[in-house]
């Protein structure tokens, strides 16, 4: 009886495998393929950096960037969009001098060279003149006559301490290396750096804005220097939170190319928190990035304009490296690429400025000046900072007199 049981199955087998054949149908699904992995001898040389978590706040770092953003983007007279809270800090030029000052209200703006660009560009002028056209303008289909100016800010907490210690000149730098100082900035240090253009040669540059200067300014702040009217493109910010900061990078929407290499990602402020880089299309636009309702409620708290909804973090950064060790990357379309002469994704926040120092002399070392064109990414090398004492992240000892 089994053996007629177990004979009428196959049977009914076999009929079943005939009728797939004949009839075409699909032979039973099987399980998916294995991700074999990356392939033998694949290295991943950088990932793009991600937001990570933020001392003494339950913030991550993307709504703790945008937080402070809105603080000191906001208006100093509520009635009038301009200036805003971080336009009134103390400039490199404020801070790194002989005779350091607080700016007074009112104060004419005054613009400098990129000092990163002082450090990879051969044949770089000097960078107390109000705009360099010196730059790798091709990199991000920039005029070839057009010029970009930068200004670093800092504020009073972070003016005070490098003043009242003496670290804004060469000298007091040199007194504080024979003493073995450590230099630790308060927490509520916070440093803007800013990259502006000329209204003429945005309009050379961005087609979007049709020619129109009455658009642009809908759409950019602007602000005057020298009778030049400027629009902010991008943005550096770096806040003391963290022993190795909390480093965020804001670009205007209309940046060319602002996501390429390495993405944008925005976990708290971004309608659309991750974009991917456009691996086909160089300089390609990406369009707005919608701000989400937590963000607009910040921004009008802040009685910010609504300009300022036209600029995006690119990311934040708060370690060397990625929980598998492979080393983040952040940089900007302007900043590193065009200004800086540098690889997006190859730049680091924390990696380039870990090497801010100086010597028995005052001044940074050969070695440690180097880095800059290096693109350091991932944690410090070895031997680089020898003889020297780090400056605490800060890129700004190297204007000091």
């Amino acid at each position: 009886m089994k053996r007629d049981v177990m004979a009428r199955i196959a049977a009914c087998t076999l009929v079943v495998g005939i009728l797939v054949v004949l009839l075409g149908c699909p032979p039973p699904a099987e399980p998916p393929p294995q991700d074999p992995g990356p392939a033998e001898g694949t290295v991943a040389v950088a990932v793009p950096s991600r937001g990570g978590a933020v001392d003494g706040t339950t913030q991550g770092s993307d709504e703790f960037i945008w937080n402070l953003l809105t603080q000191f983007m906001a208006p100093v007279v509520p009635s009038q969009p301009s200036p805003v809270v971080f336009e009134t800090w103390a400039s490199d030029a404020d801070t790194f001098s002989t005779s350091p000052h607080w700016p007074e209200p009112g104060e004419p703006k005054k613009f400098q060279r990129s000092v990163l660009g002082a450090q990879t560009t051969q044949h770089f002028n000097p960078i107390d003149v109000p705009c360099n056209n010196d730059v790798n303008a091709a990199v991000g289909g920039f005029p070839t006559t057009g010029c970009i100016a930068e200004e670093v800010k800092r504020n009073r907490p972070q003016f005070d301490y490098i003043v009242e210690n003496n670290l804004n000149t060469k000298a007091g730098l040199a007194a504080a290396y024979a003493n073995g100082f450590d230099v630790a900035m308060p927490t509520a240090a916070i440093a803007v750096k800013g990259d502006w253009i000329p209204v003429e040669d945005m309009l050379e540059w961005i087609p979007e804005l049709e020619g129109s200067i009455d658009r642009l300014r809908e759409l950019y702040y602007t602000t005057t220097s020298d009778t030049v009217e400027y629009a902010l493109v991008a943005m550096h910010v770096s806040s003391r939170q963290n022993t190795n900061w909390v480093w965020g990078t804001y670009e205007h929407h209309l940046n060319p190319g602002r996501c390429d290499n390495i993405g944008c990602f925005d976990s708290f402020g971004a309608v659309t928190p991750a974009v991917a880089p456009n691996n086909t299309t160089v300089n390609t636009q990406y369009g707005p990035c919608p701000k989400t309702q937590p963000l607009l409620d910040l921004m009008a708290q802040a009685n910010l304009s609504p300009v300022w909804q036209n600029y995006c973090l690119k990311s934040t950064q708060v370690d060397y490296s990625a929980a598998d060790d492979t080393p983040y990357a952040l940089g900007s379309s302007v900043i590193e690429r065009i200004t800086g002469n540098g690889t997006v994704s190859a730049s680091s926040c924390i990696a380039c400025h870990v090497y801010a120092s100086f010597g028995p002399d005052g001044a940074p070392t050969v070695a440690a000046k180097n880095m800059l064109p290096y693109n350091p990414t991932g944690p410090p090398i070895d031997g680089v900072l020898e003889g020297s004492l780090q400056f605490d992240f800060m890129w700004g000892v190297l204007l000091a007199p």
